[in-house]
């Protein structure tokens, strides 16, 4: 089975979990998926004899990314899965290809990952002394600013201003006749609208960690 044909099994398989997928070198096909389609996918690359090798997590501050490695062939087949670390949980897999039991457990252990469903959950890597709670590779959840400028990103994405004027202070203008925002983008919709077209096209929030269904920054406590 050739790249291509393996990159048509996972578009075929997976339609809706699968992000992309493409060959980035010759006998490697790198899969970008959703949590939820790991089983789905891992059970496409097993039925075609694929072999599974090892999942390597990496965690990048905000995400864990979980890359899972077959070999289907001869080929390298990556699934890569990216948990936010808000709720860093995905199914296991260990019940379709046993291999695969060690190396949920190392990553539980080292980068805070949950492994729902897994089998035989507990130490494998680092020694029951150490601290509960304690996982050697992972990063503070935190976003990837300097701390002075947090909350001035985040006023900025979600409002494109420094410092927008409170409720209270709409309402002292209007009572003396002025509008109740100046003039800025915050205060008019197309103009907000354009700014955040802006802020996404430039990947500004996207680096930045910005959520944009809850209008503020990844890993800011408040």
């Amino acid at each position: 089975m050739g790249e291509a044909e393996i990159v048509e099994l996972l578009q075929k398989n997976i339609p809706d979990g699968l992000f992309s997928v493409g060959t980035p070198r010759t006998r490697k096909v790198l899969a970008e998926i959703a949590p939820g389609a790991i089983r789905k996918a891992t059970e496409t690359l097993l039925g075609k004899g694929a072999r599974f090798i090892i999942i390597a997590a990496v965690d990048e501050g905000l995400d864990v990314n979980l890359l899972y490695h077959f070999d289907l062939e001869g080929k390298i087949v990556v699934l890569k899965v990216k948990l936010g670390k808000e709720n860093p949980e995905i199914g296991t897999i260990a019940d379709l290809t046993p291999a695969a039991e060690w190396a949920e457990r190392e990553a539980a252990e080292l980068c805070r990952v949950r492994f729902k469903n897994h089998p035989k959950p507990g130490h494998l890597v680092v020694s029951d002394k150490l601290p509960e709670g304690t996982f050697p590779l992972s990063k503070p959840f935190k976003p990837k600013l300097p701390d002075k400028i947090v909350p001035v990103a985040e006023a900025i994405i979600t409002v494109g201003a420094t410092a927008p004027i409170s409720s209270l202070v709409e309402r002292r203008r209007a009572e003396a006749g002025l509008p109740p925002r100046p003039p800025a983008s915050y205060s008019s919709e197309p103009q907000l609208k354009e700014v955040h077209e802006l802020i996404q096209q430039t990947n500004f929030s996207k680096r930045a960690g910005y959520d944009w269904e809850r209008k503020k920054l990844r890993g800011v406590k408040k």
